[in-house]
Formats: structure tokens, sequence, C-alpha cells
């Protein structure tokens, strides 16, 4: 069967560049063709920060603006891989050039799949992500998209609900997402896991080989947000364990922590750490997932203080539980590490064989309805 993905696929962020690759991969293991729609929309977020948080915000965004200028090169060197790991790894339609060119696209396929990362999320709600064109004939399905919000505002619902009537089955990838769209569609939302848990560990590795690490045993840190209390947790758990700390850098502060700093890692360099590492610490989703499938011993911090409506600690909490490991996760603001007992990936394995075989059955079947 031709397959379009709709997906986010070219970013300086490695668990979108992954999971587009994952899902790919996997549907082209199953005999399929398969190729990713070449547009990228313009984000437009519509979460107003209020006056406050502006101000609270000002260290992180002159802390980054110097580690891009300090780091410049190795920041570029990084964007390049990435790009390049695409290109290698996933095959792309001609690049979209307007709205007629998208939907004409979009009909040269046998099914759409859209998903996943948080292309569903309402703060940056756009038509493109739901396929929602009368001029689109092509049968759509989701696989895994993310809301990363706790809420929908009433004035998001009418367009999301008209989006979803055109699915002719919906996925997400979080409980809280199938419970927030369960209202809105026609087709009741279901559950799985993440493209990137559709591969496993040895699939990985035929994809991005491993290197030798060189050096030291040592600790890995990512965070994606410049929380000073969480870092303070990290170096502290660095130093108790008599082991280097390895930082691959996201936002401002993090360039500048005392430690090996990888400002240059491509997407193969990120597994490779993790792979290599002794400890993670994140507060990453897909640093987490990554955890898992190469069974680290690893704690994620909650990125985000509670609100109502955007906080996207949910993305954690619910692979954690999936996982059975609910106690890796460390409370938002948080100084300080207590060490608990290692994982044990007999158990870990098990429960998410189970989940990973529920929602590979999903996408055979939804994909299977439409030979």
């Amino acid at each position: 069967m031709k397959i379009g993905i709709i997906t986010w696929f070219s970013s300086g962020n490695y668990g979108t560049n992954l999971q587009a690759i994952a899902l790919q991969r996997y549907l082209r293991n199953l005999g399929h063709s398969v190729q990713i729609i070449n547009f990228e929309v313009t984000a437009q977020r519509n979460v107003k920060r209020t006056f406050w948080q502006k101000v609270r915000s000002q260290p992180q965004k002159y802390s980054t603006k110097y580690a891009k200028k300090k780091y410049e090169n190795q920041i570029s060197h990084r964007y390049q891989k990435m790009r390049d790991e695409i290109q290698e790894n996933c095959i792309l339609t001609e690049r979209v050039s307007d709205e007629q060119n998208y939907i004409d696209i979009c009909n040269t396929f046998n099914l759409l799949i859209c998903g996943s990362d948080q292309i569903w999320n309402p703060n940056w709600y756009h038509r493109f992500y739901y396929a929602d064109y009368d001029g689109i004939t092509t049968r759509r399905i989701s696989y895994a998209p993310s809301l990363g919000v706790n809420e929908i505002k009433e004035e998001q619902k009418k367009e999301i609900e008209r989006s979803l009537s055109r699915f002719w089955a919906v996925s997400v990838r979080e409980q809280k997402g199938a419970v927030l769209l369960k209202p809105l569609s026609h087709k009741e939302p279901e559950v799985v896991v993440d493209p990137t848990l559709l591969l496993g560990a040895t699939e990985w590795n035929e994809i991005f080989p491993q290197k030798k690490n060189c050096g030291e045993k040592y600790i890995l840190s990512m965070f994606l947000t410049d929380n000073q209390l969480h870092w303070k947790a990290a170096r502290r758990f660095a130093n108790a364990k008599h082991l280097s700390h390895v930082v691959i850098p996201y936002c401002g502060f993090s360039y500048f922590q005392k430690g090996e700093i990888h400002a240059d890692a491509g997407v193969q360099d990120f597994l490779n750490l993790i792979r290599g590492a002794e400890y993670v610490l994140t507060d990453s989703f897909h640093v987490t997932v990554f955890s898992l499938i190469y069974h680290k011993q690893f704690y994620t911090f909650e990125r985000f203080q509670e609100d109502a409506f955007s906080s996207q600690n949910e993305r954690v909490r619910n692979i954690l539980t999936i996982a059975k490991s609910s106690d890796r996760l460390i409370p938002y603001g948080m100084k300080q590490i207590h060490e608990k007992k290692d994982i044990d990936y007999n158990i870990v394995g098990s429960v998410l064989k189970t989940e990973i075989e529920k929602s590979k059955a999903f996408l055979n079947d939804a994909i299977g309805d439409y030979r």
C-alpha cells in the first residue's frame, strides 16, 4: 500500500526526528511504500505569557543567545548532522508548494497517517496536521499524535471536531489525549505507544550503529528546560556516584554546566550517549523512552509546573505508568534525587511488550482495512 505520513520530521529536536524515522521504518518493514509529506507549517503558538513570565524568561533568553554564539560551529554541525540523518533514513515527497499542491499530493496515496509527536497540540492547531481539506479524498487514520495539554479551550473544540470527523480510525499517545478527544470524535480514540517503541534496540542499532565510547563511566544529563534546581540535582547525583557528567545541551544554561558538553551531537551521537551511560537524567519524553529501550537506570524530572492548560507532564507520566516505573519520576523543582532500587527490566520488558503488540495490532488492523 502507498502510505503518506503527516508529521514533524525536521528540527533540532532529537525525539521529533526519531519518531519520524521510526514510523516510516516500521511501515516499510511491513512491505508498504511510505513517504513523509514534505511540508512544515510555520508554528503559530497561541499561548500568551504574563508579564512576570516574560521577566523570568530573560536570563534563559540571554544565556541561550550567548550559548548559540559561543557554540555556533558545534550547533551548526549538529543541525547539519540531523538534516543528513533524516535524508538518509526517510523518503520525502516533493516539497509542497501551496494548499492545492498539498491536496494533490495527499490524493496520490492510498492512506494517510497523521502522527506522531505534538502535531495535535491545540496551541498550534493547523488543518494540515489533520489533512482537513475538502479536496482530499484519501482515507486517513492517526497514529500516536500527542495533544500535550490538560484541557482544550472551548473556542478550539469546533475546529478539532470538524477535523476529526474525516478520520476512519483515531489513536493518540496518552490517555489524557483520548479523554479530551472522545467527546469530539465519532471514533473511539485508542491509546498507543510512541512510534520509537515500535522498533526494538536491535533495530535501532541497525539504523544507527553503536560507536565505542571512550573515557570514563558517566552520567548523561539532557534537560529541555533550564530549571536550575534540576541541574543542581544532576550535579549532586554525579558527584555522589563519583562519575563523570556528560551533557547534551538544549537550552541556554545547559551549555554552561560543569561537565563534558556535546553541543554537536547528532541523532546517532544522541543514541550512542544514552547507550553508553551508567545513568540517564532528563525531563524529556523521548530520552525517557530510549532509556527504557536500552535498559538504562534513569530518573525523569517533571518538566512543567501543573496548570489547567499547558502542562505537558502527562506524557512522561503515561509512559512511566505503562512501564511500571512511576517511581523514576522526580517532582518538579526537586534539587536532589533520592535513589531508588534498580529497575527490573524483566518486568518492564514484559509490560512494554504487551503494550507495543497492542499498538502494532491497532496500526496493522487500521491499515489492513484499506488494502
